[in-house]
């Protein structure tokens, strides 16, 4: 899902809600993203796997 920082603000617990249900929510300047939202478990995990020695 992508929204506009703009819309964003006044969308804020239904965007953390998406994400928590395990959408990634993708927040757009001028048509260009410039943050996502996930869900913490999703994070936790994205942390867990970049420190994993290879």
């Amino acid at each position: 899902m992508r929204v506009a920082t703009t819309e964003a603000r006044t969308k804020l617990s239904e965007l953390l809600k998406a994400a928590e249900q395990g959408q990634t929510v993708e927040l757009t300047k001028y048509g260009s993203t410039q943050a996502v939202i996930i869900s913490n478990e999703r994070y936790e995990r994205l942390i867990r796997n970049l420190m994993e020695p290879e």
